[in-house]
């Protein structure tokens, strides 16, 4: 019975499990069916949303009028067309997301946001997502729309968030290089920022970061490097590095002194141009030497921060690092202090402007080796004297040590550390450091605007003049080198009253003059440089036009006693070309002598004179000489009375100069 009932319920058994099995399997094949059904209209819907949410933002941004705002336009370097239209001053494609980006504000947006909406999965290795290239933008965007992250992935950005955590800032200061004569590229001065870090204390600014934009050249020839700056032939790139390196380049290798404005900007407003720098660091400008130059860009910065700022808007024709600082300082509470930084080279020299003559003479027997700190030439001294030796022979070692641009530690002799640190007498008495120079932004306008009136063997004439750069020797020096003059595109026009025509009288293209006064510890030759457009003034005619070019070297000596006088000669190679001229030609050169004068703060004299010689072309020889006077009204205006003599041509003007 028990069998037959076991019998009974095998079957029964057999078949509830075969059948359960069934059902479960039939319900595990419906059941991925319907997910294979499903699943494609599940992504669909939900690309159909990413799409439908995409083209509500892109028709809010049209709606809201965002390409034509002008953050936008800051942030895509925007500028309008002479003829219409906008284009983007960045030449770099990988810039922009639309192929007509670079002139289309409006494309550029709709594809920027597009972009943003891309599947970290369809990024190329290697490349950062769009969110993470672009992070001020997708920033600004954000806040105008609101992007919702249910339907937007926020994207994560590993090697942004490390960079904005390392430099971490807290401000923002503008640096200013004073003007350094043996490269192209700075003779009018330099500006950078450096971003202020909260890691650092105020008293370590050396330790924190510093933003530069400049050429990279691929030549190191003077005059190719002029020539290609002017044309926009060099690439222009932003680059991040420790500051303390453009310290030892700028104050100890080249000499020139810093001026470090801090700015006031808010931590909002620091993290917005941060972000946008690091955008810039993907890119590449056409570097114009005097137009899209290292101020240029650094004020675009600024006004990334603050867009009130309309920093740029003051230039036309030219941007001057030195003009770039006054825009900077008429802004209301824009520059919260001016700190300065002098070159190691004006502290040496500052010390030994503060030595008597024996002094001097003892300083030069120390560096010769002929004086030890440890003799009794030295011992006699006073303990003021010795500390002011020794420490102006310590900046001399530095120096020399800089000049090599060597990383070895600078070797004093032990001799030396151990006299000093017997005397108990500071560096300076009142902690304060002296100034050398005075503030950029103290100077006169670079653009000059001239009006004379003048008379010459001929006739009389009225002659106007216009120059965009920089400064001549005549003007006041404030804020400028006071032994170098850079005149650059100077037009002089002249109508002649009596035959009623006016003409170019010259032009001069670029004319450079850097005098290096003499120095026992220093030997260095100074040197000039000149190319323009000028009459033939040696030719009895108001009418004859030439081009000319010059280069010399000579001597200049400025008295200890008597630092008024500046005494110069040079010795010139020159080369002059007209159809005016026998054989059209003539190469030679001059011998010149002259000497600057500053009777009073406002008055100055420069007297000069030269003989000239023509041996290949049209053979000439003659005298030349010139008088000039000028007296300063203000910082920006001042009269002058000039007196020449060319050959049997003379000439005497007298002229208005205004600065802006």
């Amino acid at each position: 019975m028990q069998t037959d009932i076991g019998e009974s319920l095998y079957p029964s058994r057999y078949y509830y499990h075969f059948y359960g099995s069934f059902v479960q399997r039939a319900c595990l094949v419906t059941g991925l069916l319907f997910w294979i059904c499903l699943f494609p209209a599940t992504a669909y819907s939900k690309y159909q949303d990413t799409t439908d949410y995409l083209a509500e933002l892109q028709q809010q941004a049209r709606q809201k009028n965002l390409a034509d705002e002008r953050i936008w336009h800051l942030l895509l370097k925007y500028n309008k067309r002479f003829f219409g239209g906008m284009i983007s001053e960045a030449d770099g494609m990988e810039f922009f997301n639309s192929p007509q980006g670079k002139t289309d504000p409006e494309s550029e947006l709709q594809a920027t946001l597009a972009s943003f909406f891309v599947p970290l999965a369809e990024i190329a290795e290697g490349k950062e997502h769009p969110q993470c290239n672009f992070p001020a933008r997708f920033k600004w965007l954000n806040q105008q729309l609101a992007f919702d992250p249910q339907h937007l992935q926020i994207q994560v950005c590993d090697r942004l968030d490390r960079w904005v955590t390392a430099l971490d800032p807290v401000g923002v200061t503008l640096v200013f290089a004073s003007y350094f004569m043996n490269n192209p590229a700075s003779m009018f001065g330099h500006t950078l920022i450096r971003i202020d870090s909260r890691r650092t204390s105020s008293g370590n600014n050396l330790m924190n970061y510093g933003a530069n934009y400049a050429a990279i050249p691929d030549t190191e020839n003077g005059f190719l490097y002029a020539l290609k700056g002017l044309i926009g032939s060099f690439q222009g790139r932003f680059a991040i590095f420790p500051y303390y390196t453009k310290v030892q380049e700028y104050n100890n290798w080249e000499s020139r002194d810093l001026w470090e404005y801090e700015l006031k900007f808010n931590q909002d407003q620091l993290n917005m141009m941060l972000l946008h720098l690091w955008e810039l660091g993907g890119t590449y400008f056409d570097y114009y030497y005097f137009q899209e130059n290292c101020s240029y860009h650094v004020l675009s910065l600024l006004e990334i921060a603050n867009p009130n700022l309309r920093l740029k808007d003051s230039f036309f024709f030219s941007v001057i690092p030195a003009d770039t600082v006054k825009i900077v300082m008429a802004q209301d509470e824009l520059v919260k202090q001016v700190v300065y930084r002098p070159a190691v080279l004006n502290q040496m020299n500052h010390k030994r402007f503060k030595m008597i003559d024996d002094e001097k003479r003892i300083l030069q027997g120390i560096i010769n080796g002929e004086i030890s700190p440890e003799g009794t030439t030295f011992g006699n001294l006073s303990t003021r004297s010795q500390a002011l030796l020794l420490n102006a022979y310590m900046d001399y070692l530095q120096y020399q040590s800089m000049q090599e641009k060597s990383d070895k530690e600078i070797k004093i002799p032990h001799s030396v550390l151990l006299a000093r640190s017997r005397l108990q007498v500071t560096d300076d008495e009142n902690g304060e450091v002296t100034r050398f120079s005075n503030p950029p932004h103290q100077g006169h306008g670079t653009d000059r605007f001239r009006l004379g009136m003048g008379l010459n063997s001929h006739e009389s004439f009225v002659e106007l003049a216009y120059r965009p750069a920089y400064h001549d020797l005549m003007a006041k020096d404030v804020g400028y080198d006071k032994n170098s003059e850079i005149i650059f595109m100077d037009i002089k026009l002249r109508y002649y009253l009596e035959s009623e025509r006016l003409r170019l009288d010259q032009a001069k293209i670029l004319s450079i003059t850097s005098f290096n006064p003499y120095d026992p510890l220093f030997t260095k030759l100074s040197w000039r440089a000149d190319l323009e457009i000028d009459t033939l003034r040696d030719h009895d005619c108001n009418y004859c036009n030439s081009f000319k070019s010059s280069y010399g070297k000579g001597i200049s000596y400025r008295p200890d006693f008597f630092s008024p006088l500046l005494l110069f000669s040079f010795v010139d190679l020159k080369t002059e070309f007209s159809s005016h001229l026998k054989e059209n030609y003539r190469l030679g050169g001059d011998v010149e002598v002259g000497a600057f004068y500053n009777l009073t703060e406002n008055l100055r004299i420069k007297l000069a004179a030269s003989y000239q010689v023509y041996i290949l072309g049209e053979n000439k020889r003659f005298f030349t000489s010139h008088f000039i006077t000028r007296y300063a009204l203000s910082q920006d205006l001042d009269l002058r009375l000039e007196l020449n003599r060319y050959d049997h041509n003379n000439e005497g003007i007298f002229s208005v100069n205004y600065f802006f």
